[in-house]
């Protein structure tokens, strides 16, 4: 599909998504919050400051995406105790166990405050305006909902794009749960060699389901439900009618 196909394509995807129950309101939400932090950041931080902050957003997102999917959101630790275990549970544990399941998918609400106060943090720290880092975090967090949610749909997608990342988020979720840690995209997997195209390149991971709460482990820490065994491997939601 070339370019000047793509993008309309693009759009008219991102309206179906859109359009969806379970997303419609976290999305809109967030890009609310996202236009009140710029309206504010414009007179106050200045118009250098928040295209800076858009740039530098845009720019680390990859990263930002894969070092808090592989090392915050895969980390056993957090089943270690019963207040963690159920906090794990519903931003990563229960999603990986249901892909499915469309309330498990989006992020819960507790943890993009977070995520989005410490990359505000962050920026007050090393001197970098907050509001507009603020806004660009929540537009992001709109456009990464839309992704992931339509990685979860069966729906016929248009666009090129739309397809590929539901392709490769298929890998991480039936295949390996070690691979393709990328939601939006896949740049930090090409930079640190957790990228895989092809499932046929790749056995089916044991944990792939479970994300290693089993055996010993979970007998340890009896904190969470344990499947008896792990659904079919197929798409998730349904598409609008």
């Amino acid at each position: 599909m070339s370019l000047i196909a793509e993008i309309p394509a693009l759009g008219r995807d991102t309206m179906v998504v859109v359009r969806q129950r379970e997303p419609r309101f976290a999305v809109l939400l967030y890009a609310a919050l996202s236009a009140a932090f710029f309206l504010y950041a414009l007179p106050t931080a200045g118009l250098f400051w928040t295209l800076f902050a858009v740039v530098l957003g845009i720019a680390t997102m990859p990263v930002v995406e894969f070092v808090v999917h592989k090392y915050v959101l895969h980390i056993l630790v957090l089943a270690k105790t019963p207040a963690t275990a159920q906090f794990w549970d519903r931003v990563h544990y229960a999603h990986h166990m249901e892909p499915k399941d469309p309330t498990v998918i989006l992020a819960h609400p507790a943890s993009t405050v977070l995520l989005v106060g410490v990359i505000g943090t962050i920026a007050w720290a090393i001197g970098i305006q907050p509001a507009p880092m603020v806004g660009i975090a929540f537009a992001l967090f709109a456009f990464y909902e839309v992704v992931h949610f339509a990685c979860h749909m069966d729906y016929d997608f248009e666009s090129h794009y739309f397809r590929m990342r539901r392709q490769a988020h298929a890998i991480h979720h039936y295949v390996d749960e070690n691979r393709n840690f990328g939601i939006t995209s896949s740049v930090a997997d090409r930079l640190l060699g957790t990228i895989v195209g092809d499932k046929k390149e790749l056995k089916r991971s044991p944990t792939v389901r479970n994300l290693g709460y089993t055996g010993a482990f979970a007998d340890r820490y009896p904190y969470l439900k344990r499947p008896d065994a792990p659904t079919e491997d197929s798409s998730t939601t349904k598409s609008p009618q």
